[in-house]
């Protein structure tokens, strides 16, 4: 009986052992399967294990964390917050993060920050605790996402009621302007008088560009950015809008190559985009001292002609080799926090993409910086039929040729290949042996010449059945001979 017993208790002892080997081995599965990140401290704040997952969330080996304060994971702010909470509790017994999950940052060994939820439970009163560590940032972003689409959505509703509130106003004032522009003509209105007109037109230029501006900037959430711009008609409607983005001491300057073709992002997105790096530009500029701000807005073709590198440079205080290095990231700033979304930049770098270009940094501290935005060009093939193609250089003229056909329900492309459209809108500056092929091609088409005729004079486009408009600021004549010419479109 007693060697029965004595053998009963041993038997007892191996099946508690072997239960227990099973227990951890069941826990070490369960840890080296989760999904997230699990690390055990002691009361001190040290790490005492680490899952795999925590491996792999912070860049860190195992070997790098255990024994190390757990602060390492954190970033600075938070790391001092973390150790007060500890000496808290340790002397109080106080509660905070313990039992409480709450939405944190943590910090990977190659610096970057990304947002995390934590939840602590102490497992040995005092002396030892177990943290549940999710990555969020995907979910963060997406939230993020919403968000810039929510304002957008709001700025683009704004902006189109303003531009379309601002088109319907000017058309009127055009018409007026070109009345007191005829009764100038005819020696009806003093010298004082015409200079005042001439100034109210410059004026109501301005206000076109504006107008133009926001148009650009509507948001067309269907388009997912795609779509052809050309960039001297682009800057020339929108460059107005988006000098404003700058403070008034800054000032603005702009360099487009000759000859450049289109490229392939759509004119709003772009707009959003340079929108961002003008903000950016202007707010790296510092106030007072003797040296003028100055921001360029620049294009030129790159390589073998299949790409444009559109920049904006400043002359503000530059970026740190580790500010620019994280320049893309979502979310990080350097400003001010409730200022800046850490965005701005993200967004640059989408439209790019979506495009199939890149986007790059050059800034040296102190001296400036240049984000260069590289987009393949379009290349040229047959385009589709359109109503009217509009090649005017005067991006105010060619902008109010464009609203009063649309306004008139004719379709509309501004530059590029007339083939196959309706009617071409041209100035003197086209060739004329351009357009004479253009019409042995297109017998149908219909030109029309805003200003007066270059080489070869009247007769030559009168030989072409071009309707032609001389007085490009006679809004009258110009609505009278676009509406005879778009007939039928």
């Amino acid at each position: 009986m007693v060697g029965g017993a004595s053998q009963g208790r041993a038997g007892s002892r191996v099946s508690r052992s072997a239960g227990d080997g099973l227990a951890k081995r069941n826990l070490r599965a369960i840890l080296d399967a989760a999904v997230d990140a699990i690390v055990s401290i002691d009361g001190r704040g040290l790490i005492r294990s680490v899952n795999p997952a925590t491996e792999r969330m912070f860049g860190y080996g195992a070997g790098e964390m255990i024994g190390k304060n757990v602060s390492m994971l954190m970033t600075p702010e938070h790391r001092r917050k973390h150790d007060g909470y500890v000496a808290r509790y340790r002397r109080t017994g106080e509660k905070r993060v313990i039992g409480v999950g709450r939405e944190t940052e943590g910090r990977r060994k190659d610096g970057t920050v990304f947002a995390v939820d934590l939840a602590v439970s102490e497992v040995e009163k005092g002396e030892l605790f177990t943290g549940i560590i999710r990555d969020v940032s995907d979910r963060k972003r997406a939230e993020a996402r919403l968000r810039e689409a929510d304002r957008m959505a709001s700025i683009g509703t704004l902006a189109a009621g303003l531009g379309h509130d601002m088109n319907n106003v000017l058309l009127p004032v055009r018409a007026r302007l070109s009345a007191l522009w005829a009764e100038g003509r005819q020696g009806r209105l003093t010298a004082s008088a015409r200079e005042d007109v001439s100034e109210i037109s410059r004026s109501i230029d301005y206000l076109q560009q504006l107008a133009d501006g926001l148009h650009y900037l509507v948001m067309d959430p269907d388009s997912n950015g795609r779509g052809e711009t050309e960039l001297e008609a682009w800057w020339a409607q929108t460059g107005a809008l988006l000098s404003r983005a700058v403070p008034k001491r800054v000032s603005v300057t702009s360099s487009f190559a000759k000859g450049l073709p289109r490229v392939t992002v759509s004119a709003h997105s772009l707009t959003q985009a340079v929108l961002n790096l003008m903000v950016n530009a202007g707010e790296a500029i510092e106030t007072g001292g003797r040296r003028r701000g100055v921001v360029c807005v620049g294009a030129e073709i790159a390589g073998d002609g299949s790409r444009v590198v559109l920049s904006v440079r400043d002359n503000g205080r530059g970026m740190s080799q580790e500010v620019r290095r994280r320049a893309f990231d979502m979310f990080f700033t350097t400003k001010t926090r409730g200022l800046g979304t850490g965005l701005g930049l993200a967004l640059v770098r989408r439209v790019a993409e979506q495009a199939g270009g890149s986007v790059a940094i050059e800034s040296t501290p102190g001296k400036g910086t240049t984000v260069a935005i590289t987009l393949p060009a379009v290349v040229e093939r047959a385009r589709p039929r359109a109503g009217a193609v509009i090649s005017v250089r005067d991006g105010r003229r060619a902008a109010m040729v464009r609203h009063v056909l649309e306004g008139a329900g004719v379709e509309v492309a501004v530059g590029g290949d007339a083939a196959g459209a309706g009617l071409w809108v041209v100035d003197g500056a086209t060739s004329v042996r351009a357009v004479r092929e253009w019409r042995k091609r297109w017998p149908k088409g219909r030109v029309v010449l805003l200003g007066r005729p270059g080489r070869g004079g009247s007769g030559v486009w009168d030989s072409l059945g071009a309707v032609m408009i001389e007085d490009e600021n006679d809004l009258g004549a110009i609505r009278a001979a676009l509406g005879r010419a778009s007939a039928g479109l």
